[in-house]
C-alpha cells in the first residue's frame, strides 16, 4: 500500500502546482470530508484499514468482558481540518491521547492505583487501498469540474 501511496504523492505534487489556493482549500476540504465519513463507517462497524475486525476486549479482574462495541461515540469525535496546504483528519485532545494508546498499542495504567496494562493495536485511523481510490476519484471529479 505505500508503494501506492507514494505514486500518489508524486501525482498529487504535480496538480498541486496547477491549482490555486482557493481551488486546493476546496479540494482539501472535499477530500477530507469524504474521508472522515469513511473513517467514521469504519470504526462503528469496529474495523481497522485493512477490513480485519478489532482486537476483542479482555475480561476484567471479574472475570467478566464488557459488553457492546468499543469506540462508539468515537466516530462523532473525528475532526478535520484543511487549509490550501494540508487536510487532516483525527482526534484531538484526551480523545487523541486514548486512541493513540489503542492506535499503537502501548502500555498505560488506567489510573494510578492499577498496574501497567498492554493494550492490543486497534488501528481507527490508516489508509486502506479503497481510500486512495476514493482520493483519486475526488480529484478526478474535482478536476473535471472545474
Amino acid at each position: 500500500m505505500s508503494d501506492n501511496f507514494d505514486e500518489l504523492a508524486s501525482w498529487l505534487e504535480r496538480i498541486n502546482e496547477q491549482l490555486s489556493p482557493q481551488q486546493k482549500t476546496r479540494l482539501n476540504r472535499q477530500i477530507s470530508t469524504k474521508m472522515r465519513i469513511v473513517w467514521k463507517r469504519r470504526i462503528k462497524a469496529q474495523k481497522d484499514p485493512d477490513g480485519k475486525r478489532f482486537t476483542p476486549r479482555k475480561r476484567d479482574q471479574a472475570g467478566s468482558i464488557k459488553r457492546g462495541a468499543m469506540f462508539q461515540r468515537l466516530p462523532k469525535m473525528l475532526k478535520t481540518a484543511y487549509s490550501s496546504k494540508h487536510a487532516e483528519i483525527g482526534f484531538a485532545g484526551r480523545t487523541a491521547e486514548v486512541m493513540a494508546v489503542h492506535q499503537f498499542g502501548k502500555t498505560i495504567k488506567p489510573n494510578p492505583n492499577s498496574k501497567p496494562t498492554r493494550y492490543p493495536v486497534r488501528k481507527t485511523i490508516g489508509w486502506s487501498d479503497d481510500d486512495i481510490e476514493l482520493i483519486i476519484d475526488e480529484i478526478r471529479e474535482f478536476l473535471l469540474n472545474e
